[in-house]
């Protein structure tokens, strides 16, 4: 990276709708707004229109509710289920799998992106589900910025802010899970 690009996506604080578990929407709705899409839909409503799996596999849908805790339930929704809603709204590129630098591409080609990170960007802390294995500090955020060894992300918890390229990597290696949003 030998240029400094800042989208200046909206930052949405889940945790002021009281939503402790609704990140992945957050940062999508960021995304989708930062593009001109639901431009109408608070975060509110977004979430309340997020699919809910029957069984709590984020693989499905969102597994739980994003304004509880309940016990034996993993409140997240993962990449596919995220990208078959999210389409309703806008245009979507499931980017798992992708190197980081593809990351910084979209990003530079002015498409902000939602990546699963890790709260905080501590370690993954590992615990199996019915589903498979998981880091119960799940967390995503919406990346749309980029310089020289550093990354700016929307982060629904913590704000907007940068962090070095190194660690956001590290962190995101460990799954591999990203969606760009397009204009």
């Amino acid at each position: 990276m030998s240029r400094k690009i800042l989208l200046g996506a909206e930052n949405i604080q889940q945790l002021s709708w009281g939503a402790n578990n609704g990140c992945e929407a957050a940062s999508l709705l960021e995304g989708l707004h930062y593009q001109h899409h639901a431009l109408n839909m608070s975060y509110g409503q977004f979430l309340l229109d997020m699919p809910i799996s029957s069984n709590a596999n984020p693989y499905e849908g969102f597994g739980g509710s994003p304004f509880k805790n309940q016990p034996g339930d993993f409140e997240a929704i993962f990449v596919r289920p995220l990208m078959r809603w999210g389409s309703r709204y806008g245009r979507l590129q499931n980017l798992s799998g992708a190197n980081p630098s593809w990351l910084y591409d979209a990003v530079g080609r002015g498409n902000p992106v939602v990546t699963f990170v890790t709260v905080h960007f501590e370690e993954p802390q590992w615990e199996d589900y019915p589903f498979g294995r998981v880091p119960v500090n799940n967390h995503a955020v919406l990346l749309d910025g980029i310089a020289d060894g550093q990354v700016h992300v929307s982060d629904p918890i913590d704000g907007t802010y940068w962090l070095s390229s190194d660690k956001f990597e590290r962190i995101y290696l460990a799954r591999r899970m990203a969606i760009a949003v397009f204009q």
